[in-house]
């Protein structure tokens, strides 16, 4: 009889050798030293030499198990990272990104927790649908989106596939009787449809038109102090010795005697971080409303050091100077510019807090201009290096090309490949508003890096790993510096301050460029000359899927207009035009379907009713047409084209031609304009007759909203 084999101890994997190596089937970086890669038995795995992305973080680049405590779950954590990272399967599912483990790391974790809790320990044997749909009724209660539901639900997905690979086994059934688990998450549409809010038109508008004004009004201002700063550092370190204790109630009085000169007060802090010794005193005193002096500026100023300010008879000519002169927020010399908005300065005078944070403010700025304009993603916009921006001509030699440089990964493989984006100069102003900041930070780290920490004790990220949280307080430091609580500088929706994401402003440019291609951002900005940029170079690229992005949103849009549409007629609204007929019977057919017995009217099936009209509608500023090629007289032929020439439109004659009450100001102005040339006098009596016959013609289109009786 056959002896039957000892049971492994719990920690023990039956998988596993001791030494096998982690990132075994990775492409690593060139000169990796193999002999050093992380081995299955130690708790704190290296994932750094498979990470080959320049701008990940560096929290990323190690998952450590040694936080587990039963043994149990730390051997089917290990056993589940390193079988996703490195087993091919017949699904063809694809392996894990070494970026992504920590990420799938923690979402095992809290299953794994979630079970423990539930039954007392984790046991896959003990695993059911029941408890499984307790884990997902516990997600939802999170009040998170179900996107991120979906990812929570995905290590039970992957304790199924892997578990040929897990000593302690995986599931045995199939979850959900193979429901997609993003349709378990409740998830609508297709798992390929972008979920990614779009950013609303005053939002976005307010955040780009403060963030052109950062580039190019106050930037200057900005560099300027820092210049100012970093010369007033350097000249009071290398003031001679002999000095340093000497003359020290003379240079006071000299210093107080310039501030009187010029007008000024003494110097206080903005926003003081800390405080203490004498400026607390004087701060606690109530003498000053409280305000903390900025002794530190003083003693640079005026070349003595802070400490000796603090002795009786200094501090008794501080008193002084603030009873006679006042204070001064700020205290630095730089000038500042008006803003030609409201024609005051922007902000107060300077000090070295406000400094730094007038700094990142203004490289969040950058970012934002680069993202928006450029249609660039996250990943690309931080690969950006110093002098990325390239000037050229175009092929007929009269258009400058200004294209950003930076790295591509997505879709190109682990190394990724340098592509251009053409784009438009105000991403020009901005990259090189970012190389001027990063240059004072990157010398001591040696980085090449574009977007960096603009502090120095953190420079070492040659990212800017909380991007995110600094755009918030961007929009943050607008509303408390230029709003109101009744007027923010970036306007509320539903009364809530917009939280952004950095993939909000890709999906944002593609749907304005589809739906909305002749406006404009931030009064400044069309986006069709951005979009005639973008589209010559990489981003309208089919590799970029920019334009792919741009097509869905397109369908997505007009589903919308469509709709905006409908609920105009069912409130009353009326269409003029030559199509105006034709669409009000297209809406009467679908207002009757939607009310027969039996049939539930919800805005999805009221869209799916107007598909059909929605895929021809084409929104404009003097009509909507809805396109149809055999009777567009925009087109020479019915074969010339898939889309309308807007530039041929005939808005008044066009049988696909559909007037709104939204149309109506741009038609009253055109006539407001026939109306002012009419009053000159020098036309001629043919330019006087057809002016006229023009304008009689423009308010006759109009003339359902001008006079409703007629």
């Amino acid at each position: 009889m056959s002896e039957s084999q000892p049971a492994l101890a719990p920690g023990l994997s039956a998988i596993r050798a001791h030494d096998d190596v982690v990132l075994a089937s990775m492409a690593l970086k060139d000169g990796t030293d193999r002999a050093k890669l992380s081995r299955f038995h130690d708790d704190i795995w290296d994932i750094d030499p498979a990470i080959i992305h320049v701008t990940a973080r560096n929290a990323f680049r190690t998952i450590d198990f040694s936080g587990i405590a039963c043994p149990i779950e730390r051997l089917t954590a290990k056993e589940y990272i390193y079988a996703w990272l490195n087993e091919l399967l017949p699904d063809r599912a694809g392996r894990l990104r070494p970026l992504s483990t920590r990420t799938a790391l923690a979402t095992l974790c809290r299953f794994m927790a979630f079970v423990r809790e539930r039954v007392g320990r984790f046991d896959v044997r003990i695993i059911d649908q029941a408890l499984l749909d307790g884990y997902l009724a516990e997600l939802r209660a999170r009040n998170v989106q179900p996107s991120r539901v979906a990812a929570c639900l995905r290590p039970i997905v992957q304790l199924r596939r892997l578990a040929p690979f897990l000593s302690h086994g995986g599931l045995r059934f199939v979850p959900w009787h193979g429901r997609a688990i993003y349709t378990v998450a409740g998830c609508k549409g297709r798992p390929s449809e972008n979920l990614t809010p779009r950013i609303p038109e005053p939002v976005i508008g307010a955040l780009i038109r403060w963030s052109l004004k950062y580039i190019d009004i106050f930037a200057a201002d900005i560099f300027a102090a820092r210049a100012e700063l970093d010369a007033l550092e350097t000249a009071y370190a290398e003031r001679p010795a002999s000095t340093k204790h000497s003359r020290l109630a003379d240079r006071m009085a000299e210093w107080t005697a310039a501030r009187r000169l010029a007008g000024r007060g003494v110097p206080v802090w903005n926003r003081p971080q800390r405080n203490g010794g004498m400026s607390q005193a004087i701060a606690e005193s109530d003498r000053y409303d409280g305000h903390v002096v900025n002794m530190r500026l003083i003693a640079m100023q005026a070349g003595i050091h802070p400490t000796t300010l603090s002795q009786p008879n200094m501090r008794a000519l501080v008193l002084s100077a603030i009873e006679e002169l006042g204070i001064e927020h700020g205290g630095m010399d730089t000038l500042i510019t008006l803003d030609p908005d409201s024609g005051r300065p922007w902000r107060e005078r300077f000090d070295a807090f406000d400094l730094v944070r007038e700094e990142r403010h203004l490289q969040t700025a950058a970012y934002i201009l680069c993202s928006y304009l450029t249609g660039m993603r996250d990943g690309e916009i931080q690969a950006m290096r110093p002098n990325c921006i390239k000037r050229g001509k175009s092929a007929d030699g009269r258009i400058e090309r200004i294209a950003v440089q930076s790295m591509i990964y997505k879709g190109r493989g682990t190394h990724g490949e340098i592509e251009e984006w053409v784009t438009i100069a105000p991403v020009a102003r901005a990259v090189e508003v970012a190389e001027r900041l990063a240059r004072r930070h990157r010398a001591p780290h040696q980085h090449d890096g574009l977007w960096i920490v603009l502090e120095r004790g953190t420079a070492v990220e040659r990212t800017l790993p909380h991007i995110v949280q600094q755009i918030n307080r961007y929009r943050e430091h607008l509303d408390a510096q230029y709003g109101s609580v009744d007027m923010p500088a970036v306007p509320l929706v539903d009364g809530r301050n917009w939280v952004f994401n950095t993939r909000q402003f890709r999906r944002t440019l593609a749907w304005y460029i589809a739906n909305r291609p002749f406006g404009v951002v931030a009064g400044k900005i069309q986006y069709k000359h951005a979009s005639v940029a973008m589209f010559d170079g990489y981003a309208g690229a089919s590799a970029s899927g920019f334009r792919q992005e741009v097509e869905q949103e397109r369908a997505l849009g007009q589903l919308d207009d469509i709709v905006v549409h409908y609920e105009g007629y069912r409130n009353g609204e009326r269409l003029a035009g030559p199509a105006g007929a034709r669409i009000t019977a297209e809406m009467m057919r679908v207002a009757t379907a939607a009310e027969l017995p039996g049939i539930v009217a919800d805005e999805k099936r009221v869209k799916a009713m107007l598909a059909h009209l929605a895929r021809t509608l084409h929104v404009g500023v003097l009509n909507d047409c809805f396109f149809d090629r055999a009777t567009a007289l925009c087109l020479r032929s019915a074969n010339e084209g898939a889309a309308p020439r807007l530039s041929n439109c005939a808005p008044d004659r066009c049988p696909n031609s559909c007037i709104t009450s939204r149309h109506v100001p741009a038609w009253q102005s055109a006539i407001d304009d026939a109306e002012a040339v009419l009053k000159s006098k020098r036309l001629s009596a043919a330019q006087r007759t057809a002016i006229r016959a023009d304008r009689d013609r423009m308010k006759k289109v109009i003339a359902l909203w001008a006079d409703p009786a007629a």
